[in-house]
């Protein structure tokens, strides 16, 4: 590099260092490089070679300029796409939470209707001869134990009825949960009614009985049945024989 190049470099430098501390070469559009006054006492340099040097640097710091200014565009946009990114996230999250929230009720409702089955057994029979129009106690048959308070339980009884009297005398036999019966209206369900036939004083059935009971809680409870009738004597399970309740529990029915 020759002397004359190096002293063009040197006094570019110095403006170059000069303008940004001033701020007026930045800051006015109208005031060009070209109008700096130029003073060539004591040197070899034309008024010419420091012009152009000047508008070559404000070409390169208009470059600059433009450059930041596309970089701040483009930072702008990056934030937008950051922000619908959030946007997104906690959408997201919140599909995720009610999803979640539909598992785990499925889950319950699995779990309900998972439950393992349980058998009541007993061997003894049973009978009374105070039989009126109103449900009585006539025995207990056992307990089981309920998990969920929301779902609902079946029992299936299996057994023998009879019935002693006149002829078209009856028992009517009611399986109960706690001594209350399946449902709120008059008789209910659960029921196995046995008839003295014609000519005959007395009646006898297998019978197989299936109820359903929606308002029993959860933790322990007594399996019974109930009778009333107008025979004179109602018998369950005469002869002894092995008998048996299940006991389901699954979800509730709607």
């Amino acid at each position: 590099m020759n002397s004359k190049l190096a002293s063009v470099a040197w006094v570019a430098l110095g403006v170059a260092v000069a303008v940004p501390t001033t701020g007026w070469l930045l800051t006015s559009s109208s005031r060009e490089a070209r109008q700096l006054a130029f003073r060539p006492d004591g040197t070899d340099l034309k008024a010419t070679d420091v012009d152009n040097a000047l508008r070559e640097l404000s070409e390169k710091l208009k470059k600059v300029e433009s450059g930041q200014s596309a970089l701040q565009g483009a930072a702008v946009v990056q934030q937008a796409a950051i922000e619908d990114v959030k946007t997104q996230v906690a959408q997201s999250a919140q599909v995720d939470g009610a999803t979640q929230g539909r598992i785990q009720a499925l889950e319950g409702r699995v779990s309900d209707v998972a439950s393992p089955r349980r058998r009541i057994e007993y061997t003894d029979g049973s009978d009374t001869s105070s039989v009126t129009s109103t449900y009585v106690l006539l025995r207990n048959l056992g307990t089981f134990s309920k998990s969920s308070p929301t779902s609902t339980v079946l029992l299936t009884w299996n057994t023998h009825v009879d019935a002693m009297g006149e002829p078209g005398t009856f028992c009517d036999f009611q399986l109960r949960v706690d001594g209350r019966p399946d449902t709120d209206r008059d008789g209910g369900g659960g029921r196995a009614v046995v008839y003295v036939p014609p000519a005959s004083t007395g009646g006898s059935s297998p019978v197989t009985v299936a109820t359903l009971f929606g308002r029993v809680g959860a933790g322990n409870h007594t399996a019974s049945v109930w009778v009333r009738g107008t025979a004179r004597e109602c018998m369950e399970n005469y002869g002894n024989f092995p008998r048996n309740v299940i006991v389901e529990e699954g979800a509730r029915a709607e």
